[in-house]
């Protein structure tokens, strides 16, 4: 069946000084033979809240959400041009968004992500507006008004609201994060075992609280681009690591980015994952011992090939994972808590995700209640998030037990699991 055109965002990357990296989006209209035509309407795209922003910021989902409304006027409601546009059209727009009623839409969605839609199809409008004004048939004050709110310093200021009711159904999917220890530790050493390849980017998210895009940013101490891991000693202990994420930089050769550092920063890893840490990066480094690489490049994650693993690989190399080797191994470990765990990964997705959650719980359980210090571990921006898990600690408490010092003696249980394959094939 032949496809309809239809607006997409298109990725541009290049390289600048530094071997940095910045990817920089257009929307195009894709046709059915697979031709592009570019369009002007990425001028009217800008950051949210008009802010100082970094090189490197593409302008995130703000994209997304004006080529969501720009298919919906053109393509389902036949609008000719973007001069005509209409408060009705906008108010129907956001209405289905919310409640997920969109062609290609599953389920309803939180009232935080329609705000956030919202907030970037009118500062699109009001630009395009502000430029065509003399053909648009729109106003400004014909679709939102500026309300007075408090911001969480307790400044006043003014935000932009529609001028009519926008209905939303959060009937989404759960996002299934919570992961049992004894279910954590299955997977780690399985992953330490017969997985290694992203054994330090399991390691990064579950030890440093890295995000997963995040962790297949970070370079080999020997990278021609900068030191990615900066170990500090005392008599030939490590007693210090820090990852160096204050660049996002290109680290491969066909400039294919890895993922987004969403917050640009040098972390620490927590001193009670120090050593945990450490042995996982041996472990790795021993596993790296002669395989290929892009030197160029000195990415500390790379796929077979050499180049650095992207985070897309990553999460599908995950899933697999779970699907086809951690689901058995928990329905058959003989716990009742690992085979209930497994039974909801049957009918409950997980992500790399995971391991930065449960590395937050165990923050929390270990003592750290200041959300500057959890925000700190984290590399958040806003107090949000870890603001959720401090005001969840009892809860937490019941769910979790504290890390303990015999779940990362994976190497003696990797070990031992080598010898007792070997045994049944003799």
């Amino acid at each position: 069946m032949k496809q309809s055109p239809k607006f997409i965002v298109y990725n541009h990357a290049l390289v600048i000084k530094d071997n940095q990296l910045i990817n920089r989006k257009f929307i195009v209209i894709k046709f059915s033979d697979g031709q592009i035509k570019f369009t002007d309407f990425h001028k009217y795209i800008k950051s949210r809240n008009n802010t100082v922003r970094s090189i490197s910021d593409d302008g995130n989902r703000r994209f997304d959400f004006v080529v969501k409304m720009l298919n919906y006027v053109f393509f389902n409601r036949q609008l000719s041009k973007l001069d005509n546009l209409t408060v009705p059209l906008i108010q129907d727009f956001f209405n289905l968004y919310g409640q997920g009623e969109l062609p290609g839409d599953s389920r309803g969605r939180a009232k935080s992500t329609v705000e956030a839609c919202i907030s970037a199809v009118m500062d699109f409008l009001e630009l395009f507006i502000k430029h065509r004004k003399r053909y648009c048939s729109l106003r400004i004050d014909d679709f939102y008004k500026l309300v007075p709110f408090r911001d969480k310093r307790g400044m006043t200021r003014q935000k932009k609201v529609p001028v009519f009711d926008v209905l939303y159904s959060e009937n989404r999917r759960h996002i299934f994060r919570d992961m049992p220890n004894s279910a954590f530790e299955m997977l780690f050493e399985h992953i330490a075992a017969y997985h290694k390849e992203i054994l330090m980017l399991v390691s990064l998210s579950a030890f440093a609280g890295l995000r997963p895009a995040e962790a297949c940013n970070v370079r080999r101490t020997d990278s021609p681009l900068g030191i990615g891991l900066i170990f500090s000693t005392y008599e030939g202990e490590v007693e210090k690591v820090q990852i160096d994420l204050r660049h996002e930089l290109c680290l491969r050769s066909d400039l294919k980015s890895t993922g987004r550092i969403k917050k640009e920063r040098l972390q620490t890893v927590p001193l009670m994952f120090t050593d945990a840490f450490v042995e996982s990066y041996n472990n790795y480094m021993a596993y790296l011992t002669g395989k290929q690489y892009e030197s160029d490049f000195g990415a500390l994650s790379i796929n077979k090939q050499g180049r650095a693993l992207t985070y897309d690989s990553y999460y599908q190399k995950f899933r697999t994972i779970i699907k086809k080797e951690m689901i058995p191994k928990y329905l058959a470990s003989g716990d009742d808590e690992t085979v209930m765990y497994g039974h909801l990964l049957l009918e409950n997705n997980i992500s790399p995700h995971v391991f930065r959650h449960w590395f937050t719980v165990q923050l929390v359980l270990a003592g750290v209640d200041n959300v500057a210090e959890l925000m700190a571990a984290r590399g958040d921006s806003s107090p949000d998030s870890s603001l959720v898990y401090l005001q969840n600690k009892g809860e937490l408490e019941k769910q979790y037990r504290k890390v303990s010092s015999h779940m990362f003696d994976y190497f003696s249980w990797a070990a031992q699991e080598k010898n007792r394959n070997e045994g049944e094939r003799d």
